[in-house]
């Protein structure tokens, strides 16, 4: 039996506005302002309609546009649309996020904001100033490092180099300008080098491979060597990462793209099997759950990373209990965070 029937009904819209507008509010926007809502054909239009009554409700100039979900936006539209947008959010099946017209938008100061997960998570994982504070002094302390080393009980044993790679602080909100975050998501991220994931990477029993809906039931152990993965072995769970990696069909989705750390208390490490209503969320809770690590393998080259491996491979595995350190100094040690500022 279900837990609860999908968020649906002619009121779900009015409802879901008033969380909007507490995370317009967080993302800064202020009377006058112009706010674009972005939205496709597949996505549920209540998104569009909420954001839209949030952004007027602000005392905003808001405009919805909605885009085909199985087409890439056209580069005119969308730079022309974004081109005078103030804040930017969208909801879509698309990754705008790798777009040069949105590169573009946040060059010039414009705010971006991307919502795309279930309502319950939303809901949940709305703006919170700790949550901001965690992203922001982790930020400041992984922008400032060179070298990342991951270690664990179960035999990881990961170094990589971040030289000349910024880090990214995010907390769900577009609040300042040039900044783009994601709904939901509550961590600090950086891509590293390219060729300089060397090591051991073990995803032992409950960690997660949040892309695939999967929780790791046999150790799976994956080498690297100059950035690439060389090898996996383990049981089904090593079959089913190898299989989704190679469906990219491209060489370059076996290359290590970026990795983060999540800051977020209220995240659900089980999130992705739970029905809240609707069974699992678009993995912000996996990334975002307070002291876990991630590998992210395949692509790095959206507009906030600014990597150059580009692949249709984005596969992101989060550990559980695992330790980081930066240029030597001990961040996380068993999942639990060092530094006081952190905590």
């Amino acid at each position: 039996m279900a837990y609860a029937v999908s968020f649906s009904g002619p009121g779900f819209s009015s409802d879901l506005a008033g969380l909007f507008t507490h995370q317009l509010r967080e993302s800064a926007l202020k009377p006058g302002e112009t706010c674009l809502c972005i939205t496709d054909t597949a996505w549920d239009p209540a998104y569009g309609g909420a954001c839209m009554a949030a952004a007027r409700a602000l005392g905003a100039e808001a405009f919805l546009t909605t885009f085909a979900w199985n087409e890439e936006a056209s580069p005119k539209a969308l730079s022309a649309l974004c081109g005078v947008a103030d804040l930017i959010v969208y909801m879509t099946s698309q990754r705008l996020h790798y777009r040069q017209e949105i590169a573009e938008a946040l060059d010039r100061g414009a705010r971006v904001l991307c919502c795309m997960e279930e309502p319950h998570v939303l809901h949940r994982m709305r703006a919170d100033p700790e949550v901001r504070r965690r992203a922001l002094a982790g930020a400041k302390l992984l922008d400032s490092a060179r070298q990342i080393r991951i270690t664990s009980a179960a035999g990881t044993d990961l170094v990589m180099d971040k030289s000349g790679r910024g880090a990214l602080a995010n907390y769900g909100v577009a609040d300042t300008p040039g900044h783009l975050d994601f709904w939901g998501l509550g961590a600090v991220q950086s891509a590293q080098r390219e060729d300089s994931t060397n090591g051991r990477l073990v995803l032992d029993v409950g960690d997660a491979c949040f892309h695939i809906g999967r929780f790791i039931e046999h150790p799976v152990v994956m080498d690297f060597e100059d950035g690439r993965m060389v090898s996996i072995e383990g049981g089904l769970d090593a079959r089913l990462i190898q299989a989704e990696l190679e469906a990219a069909g491209d060489d370059r989705a076996m290359v290590a793209g970026h990795m983060a750390w999540g800051v977020d208390r209220r995240a659900r490490w089980t999130q992705m099997i739970t029905q809240t209503p609707n069974t699992g969320g678009g993995g912000a809770d996996s990334e975002s759950t307070y002291g876990t690590i991630q590998i992210e393998i395949g692509s790095n080259d959206d507009v906030g990373f600014k990597g150059s491996n580009r692949s249709r491979a984005h596969l992101g595995l989060c550990l559980r209990n695992a330790n980081l350190a930066l240029d030597g100094v001990p961040i996380i040690q068993g999942g639990a965070f060092i530094p006081t500022e952190l905590i």
